[in-house]
């Protein structure tokens, strides 16, 4: 009795995600149309003596794939940043953090201007897109599958797998360059936006609902903990250290 109700549950599990299969094997056929288009419109313009599209194609691949190497390093870094700089604090991680969002920004921008192909040509057909709505859908799916399929959730779970082998391949190589942005201070006005922005509308929770929280079971060092080490608690007005008067020498 106890098989055929695992037998039964098993099925309607499968039943119940039936749909999510269907539509996820949908896009990923749309996807592979849309790429085998791509690349023949990019070979089309080559043979057509138009040297560009080439190279840009080639930088685009090669952004993405940056991409996917600081994606999956901030999964890596953050599980292993104990025991790879136990003299560091949280907050430089945070630091270390918003510096390696400037990659995701410029590369997601970068690659869909490398990636954008105009016309794209239907093979085999004398049909073309040149513009207007269908072109610009063209480019938003097909990069953003691209760059949310193989540069963000792929290397992010081969990060999570195995963290020590992941960053074995690009501590060296990817690190340095996110800990040289951080350095520059690129994310700075960020950070001072948040601050500004948090102090005005009194964010931050109360340092007691967080001990709260914290002892409720939250992880110490969750996501959410690290980026809250970005910008420093200002110390209330109470707690700044009283001036003794002119003249008093401590005992």
């Amino acid at each position: 009795m106890s098989a055929d109700h695992a037998i039964s549950a098993e099925s309607g599990a499968r039943l119940r995600s039936a749909p999510r299969t269907l539509f996820g094997a949908a896009l990923f056929a749309a996807w592979g149309i849309e790429t085998i288009l791509w690349v023949a419109s990019t070979i089309d313009a080559v043979g057509n003596g138009e040297a560009k599209p080439g190279i840009s194609a080639v930088a685009a691949l090669a952004l993405m794939c940056l991409l996917a190497g600081m994606e999956g390093l901030e999964v890596a870094v953050i599980d292993r940043w104990r025991s790879l700089y136990p003299d560091r604090t949280t907050s430089e991680l945070a630091g270390w953090l918003a510096a390696r969002q400037l990659f995701v920004a410029l590369i997601v921008t970068t690659a869909t201007l490398l990636a954008h192909r105009e016309p794209i040509i239907i093979p085999f057909t004398s049909t073309q897109i040149t513009g207007g709505l269908a072109l610009g859908l063209f480019d938003l799916t097909w990069t953003g599958f691209t760059v949310l399929w193989f540069a963000q959730i792929f290397p992010k779970h081969l990060a999570a797998t195995n963290p020590d082998r992941y960053l074995k391949h690009t501590r060296n190589s990817l690190f340095p360059v996110v800990e040289g942005v951080r350095k520059v201070g690129v994310s700075q006005p960020g950070e001072w936006v948040a601050g500004a922005v948090e102090r005005r509308l009194d964010w931050p929770i109360p340092h007691v609902e967080a001990i709260q929280e914290s002892r409720q079971g939250a992880p110490p060092e969750s996501v959410a903990e690290i980026w809250r080490e970005l910008i420093p608690e200002r110390a209330p007005a109470s707690a700044s250290p009283r001036r003794e008067p002119a003249g008093h020498t401590g005992d």
